[in-house]
């Protein structure tokens, strides 16, 4: 039985576009789902004369946007399209082939663009390889706003789909030039705080770079005045989007908190009934000189009083504020933060646990030593009972290093200058701590997550990070920054510790990349993974 196929499209003020889009796309779709960011123009009436499912929804960036698109659709395969994109013959073909056996969890597919009044063939612009048909739930939108693009869970393969996407872009040159100032304001946005003498020669270098290689190096020169005018508009827009952010650095007379991130930053903070601790966990949250994108609590089956504290939270929260909630069966943290991984919209995730009170650079410290390649180590700064019951009765407002009460002197100095050279990579697990790990969304989602089979205190984190490691990742130290206190508490039952150990040492034997129960119900796996 042929597959059913729900076509998602992102717009505002398209009535030039949408209507030869959704009819090449009505030749594939079961159902079309367009969400518009409130359209002044004629694009909800064309939509709803074709038949089209329309929702309204607030435009954020083009990444959050897209990702809600997919979570209307009903079918299992997800089309994502542009307003200004159709679909060649040839592609109406393939994709009712796929229909058919699907056997991939994603499919690429090739625009070409129009520019003015030709298709350009070569250049930045062609050949232009993109995801855009995939099983629902394989991946999300990520990437760097306003240049969105599909990550995959896993490496699956994503073959070429036999045909083209007409992508039409500019009908004037004026128009090319508008869109490339406005992509450039966004683009400068997420730069913010950056140092002073990257955005410098990222200004006077990435442009001159930009346009040889699109120009010179994929032969651009071959698409005539066209193919010239299209890399002079990309290198000025590369230009402008350094120099824009520069300026607002140079007149950023005084510290303030940052609200943009590339990455952009997920901060999940496990808890167990201590809302009390909870509750001066975020507010330093709150504190923060860049505040994540949002923050998931991974809950271990709480009760009423911390449901509360969080609701009250959320009320004037900086960000998203959300609540993982798992029913209480004992000590089950790897399944409670895998349930917190699954709601995480972003792609890199800070973890932390509800005990923790982060210094004011916390998040801003893990942000700039973030790394594809690797996961993070973080330290803490031990306190103890006597200090803690001062934070809780408020006698002590924000610890610090300097104070009684305060050890690991060492983990509370902070040293930017010295972050990259002493983050050393290593295959390694040693000394890994939950309460301060950063890592990339997709290579958690790659090993399957926390492994569940993990219960009661102990390992889940050092079990993790060996398939993290084993999937060819390395470990890097963040020493002298990501500075965090930790609140005293005696100590958890180990009582299953040893089967705990069991369970790290055939990860760590067998050299496992996966576990069987994880984020997602894994088929019964041999030992080497076959």
């Amino acid at each position: 039985m042929p597959y059913k196929l729900t076509v998602v499209i992102i717009t505002l003020n398209e009535e030039k576009n949408i209507g030869r889009c959704l009819d090449a796309a009505w030749q594939v779709a079961d159902e079309i789902v367009v969400i518009d960011s409130y359209s002044t123009d004629r694009t909800k009436e064309i939509c709803l004369a074709r038949g089209v499912k329309f929702y309204e929804n607030k435009f954020v960036g083009y990444i959050e946007q897209k990702n809600y698109s997919a979570t209307k659709a009903s079918y299992d395969l997800i089309l994502s399209l542009d307003a200004d994109e159709v679909l060649s013959n040839q592609l109406i073909s393939s994709i009712r082939k796929v229909k058919q056996d699907p056997k991939h969890d994603a499919y690429m597919l090739n625009r070409l663009s129009h520019y003015v009044d030709r298709f350009i063939k070569y250049g930045h612009w062609f050949p232009d390889k993109k995801i855009r048909l995939f099983r629902k739930g394989v991946g999300a939108w990520g990437g760097r706003n306003p240049h969105d693009v599909f990550i995959l869970k896993t490496d699956s393969k994503t073959p070429l789909l036999p045909g083209v996407l007409y992508h039409y872009t500019f009908r004037t040159v004026a128009e090319h030039v508008k869109q490339a100032n406005n992509f450039s304001e966004i683009g400068a946005r997420q730069l913010q705080d950056q140092h002073i003498f990257f955005l410098t020669v990222k200004a006077l270098f990435s442009p001159l770079w930009r346009f040889w290689f699109g120009y010179l190096g994929r032969l651009g020169f071959l698409d005539g005045w066209h193919g010239l005018t299209i890399a002079i508009i990309s290198s000025a827009e590369t230009f402008l989007k350094y120099a824009k952010a520069l300026i607002k650095n140079l007149n950023n007379t005084k510290e303030a908190p940052v609200s943009q991130t590339d990455p952009s930053i997920s901060l999940i903070i496990s808890t167990y009934n201590w809302p009390q601790a909870l509750k001066e966990s975020l507010a330093s949250v709150k504190r923060q000189y860049l505040l994540p994108n949002e923050v998931i609590i991974a809950d271990d089956g709480s009760g009423s009083e911390t449901k509360a504290l969080i609701e009250e939270y959320q009320k004037d929260f900086p960000v998203p504020l959300y609540h993982a909630w798992i029913e209480d069966k004992g000590f089950r943290l790897a399944k409670s933060r895998n349930e917190a991984l699954k709601l995480a919209n972003y792609d890199y995730i800070l973890q932390i646990d509800g005990d923790i009170i982060l210094d004011k650079y916390f998040v801003y410290d893990h942000f700039k030593f973030a790394r594809r390649g690797s996961f993070v180590r973080g330290s803490r700064v031990l306190l103890t009972r006597k200090v803690s019951n001062k934070i809780f009765t408020g006698e002590i407002k924000r610890p610090h290093i300097f104070m009684r009460g305060a050890t690991n002197f060492f983990n509370g100095i902070r040293i930017p200058l010295l972050h990259n050279l002493l983050g050393v990579k290593r295959r390694s697990i040693e000394g890994i701590r939950g309460c301060n790990m950063a890592f990339w969304k997709d290579d958690a989602f790659k090993v399957n997550g926390y492994n569940e089979d993990i219960e009661g205190w102990g390992r889940e984190d050092s079990e993790f990070v060996a398939r993290l490691v084993n999937n060819g990742l390395y470990k890097r130290n963040l020493r002298v920054g990501a500075i965090e206190y930790h609140l005293y508490h005696p100590e958890y039952d180990r009582k299953l510790l040893t089967k705990n150990d069991d369970i790290l040492n055939q990860t760590i034997a067998h050299q496992l990349t996966r576990c069987e129960h994880g984020i997602y119900p894994q088929p019964k796996m041999a030992l080497n993974n076959e």
